[in-house]
């Protein structure tokens, strides 16, 4: 089959390499406008992009989805259909353009976790089953026909990088799949999805990256494990921003408050939430590389009160 593959971060990239080793054909990349990035700002291409390039693909960077030229172009390619992976929404001119439609990746079970942050949320929320759903695309975002899914339990310990990971590579399975059956005549019967199951996955705000002591240790836990290995899970220490980017539930729980900072006897903190106590395990300091508690303490003769002053 003829493929117009869309995306952009590294979610998408195993999928893209997934049918750059099938029997399918990548005729193109659809990918954003380079972004500035880093320190000095400099534009720079996005995942999707780069790894087309050196797959020799063509890459096609519209600012318009709608842009007539770009619409002209995908439609001289001849694409069987479009594969959507992590990219922006479609207008029904473009997804209804190829014979086939157009096919989304998306990281969670829906009609649960329709949005741009699915893998965050269900970690947010603490689930503990997800999975990845390739639906055909519709007027409705994230509600279109469910072709094909996959349930998998979430790790006690899994962070967002590991089931990011690993829900991409399950994503890029279940694709061809779904790809290899309408090559052999017998493409998978859609189901429509119940829109009474629908829950929500939004972008996080620069705010939701703070944590509030006074929650439940488990759902700080959640918190901290949705945000890491980045952005991170944030708080005050000594007046700088901290980042906690794994912690465990404290088993035996100390006799301390909320935000309240304990030394731990058998090594490490011990930090008092609305409920329980977390025990952190590996930290970052502003300006600071990642380390372990032990080595953060590393020097320290002293620790403060409480965390996020």
């Amino acid at each position: 089959m003829r493929v117009v593959f869309c995306g952009n971060p590294e979610f998408a990239v195993p999928v893209l390499d997934r049918l750059l080793t099938s029997r399918h054909s990548v005729v193109a990349a659809v990918a954003s406008p380079d972004k500035p990035r880093g320190r000095g700002r400099k534009l720079s291409p996005l995942p999707v992009k780069e790894r087309a390039l050196a797959a020799r693909i063509p890459v096609m960077q519209p600012v318009s989805l709608r842009d007539a030229e770009f619409l002209s172009d995908v439609r001289a390619l001849d694409p069987d259909c479009l594969v959507v992976v992590a990219f922006r929404i479609l207008p029904r001119e473009l997804f209804a353009l190829p014979r086939l439609g157009s096919f989304n990746v998306h990281p969670s079970l829906l009609p649960r976790g329709r949005g741009p942050a699915p893998i965050r949320w269900t970690l947010l929320r603490g689930e503990r089953e997800t999975g990845v759903t390739i639906i055909r695309l519709s007027e409705t975002v994230d509600g279109g026909d469910i072709l094909r899914q996959e349930r998998t339990a979430v790790g006690d310990d899994e962070d967002f990088g590991s089931l990011h990971d690993r829900l991409a590579q399950t994503g890029a399975g279940l694709l061809l799949e779904v790809l290899d059956a309408f090559e052999s005549g017998t493409p998978p019967e859609p189901m429509p999805q119940d829109e009474t199951q629908v829950t929500t996955a939004p972008k996080l705000r620069a705010a939701d990256f703070e944590l509030d002591w006074n929650r439940s240790a488990h759902e700080l836990n959640h918190h901290i494990r949705a945000l890491s290995p980045f952005p991170g899970a944030a708080t005050r220490w000594n007046g700088g921003r901290f980042k906690i980017l794994q912690a465990e539930i404290a088993t035996s729980i100390p006799d301390v408050r909320p935000s309240q900072v304990q030394a731990d006897p058998k090594g490490g903190l011990v930090v008092g939430t609305g409920q329980g106590a977390l025990k952190l395990k590996r930290v970052q300091a502003e300006g600071k590389r990642v380390m372990t508690v032990e080595e953060f303490l590393r020097g320290r003769p002293s620790i403060p009160d409480c965390l996020g002053e």
